[in-house]
């Protein structure tokens, strides 16, 4: 199987006489739906391979490679759905890829070379940026589409590069309590806002937000990495809990006191750092 095979089935399902009804009525606007499900439930995959302990890795392979699979359907479909309009080919997409790693890691294909990874980020930011001379922006090129929280990190990393950037760290950390310290003027010891006030808490909590952003920027550290990670724990760590609690034999934590729900918890936390510890391993 080569991946023109594969064309050639992508094809046969878009033919407008003997294709899939439902494939061959796609465009590229009604599958942006599926291309952003495929990636994400792609974003799992790679999670569970990177996670999983060795009995289970030969499964979290497989669940990748089928995710994987998925994705490069989107990308086929899209590159299929342009040569039928005549825009490009699924060849000039792997064509432009192959060229732009070559051009922009001349430390690999050409003569230059680099330090470490902060070196080869430098060179990527100002080969591109040679590239998209034209822009307007230093913003563009920055999808509108991506999670708030990913779109703020590459905003931060584009602002940072023009040396709008802090001196010292500890400002960061003084920044971030100064905009906690705005949002609770405008919400503490409320029990419900005016749309005013709304309006004026939800400003106050994206600034929080961005500078969080960049509090993980200063460390290197992607923030919706991060959060998505904090995200699989925390529902992790709630299903043990629930287990814990059914063992125990009661049916619903509404049945128990904030201190006994804390216990659970604690009892939750042991239990996954216990399982972490053997997937480490």
């Amino acid at each position: 199987m080569s991946i023109e095979d594969f064309k050639n089935t992508v094809a046969a399902l878009r033919n407008q006489e003997k294709g899939c009804p439902w494939v061959k009525t796609q465009t590229h606007s009604s599958l942006k739906r599926y291309l952003l499900e495929e990636l994400y439930e792609c974003l799992e995959a790679v999670d569970e391979v990177e996670e999983a302990n060795p009995e289970k890795q030969k499964i979290a392979n497989h669940t990748l490679k089928e995710e994987l699979g998925d994705v490069l359907l989107q990308v086929m479909l899209h590159s299929e759905i342009a040569e039928e309009r005549g825009a490009f080919k699924f060849s000039d997409v792997v064509d432009y890829i192959n060229e732009k790693m070559i051009r922009r890691n001349p430390h690999v294909f050409s003569d230059a070379s680099v330090k470490n990874t902060d070196e080869v980020d430098n060179n990527w930011e100002k080969i591109k940026k040679e590239e998209k001379k034209n822009r307007k922006s230093i913003f563009e090129g920055i999808p509108k589409e991506l999670p708030s929280l990913a779109r703020a990190w590459k905003i931060s990393k584009k602002a940072v590069r023009e040396s709008f950037e802090w001196d010292e760290e500890r400002k960061l950390y003084e920044q971030l309590q100064s905009e906690i310290e705005e949002f609770k003027e405008v919400s503490f010891a409320k029990e419900e806002l005016s749309k005013s006030e709304k309006d004026a808490a939800e400003l106050e909590l994206g600034d929080i937000l961005f500078t969080v952003v960049n509090l993980a920027r200063w460390f290197k550290i992607d923030p919706e990495e991060a959060l998505r990670k904090t995200n699989n724990k925390f529902t992790n760590r709630f299903d043990i809990m629930m287990d814990i609690v059914k063992e125990s034999g009661s049916s619903s934590l509404k049945e128990h006191s904030p201190t006994e729900l804390q216990e659970f918890w604690q009892k939750a936390k042991h239990k996954q750092n216990e399982e972490l510890k053997h997937v480490s391993k």
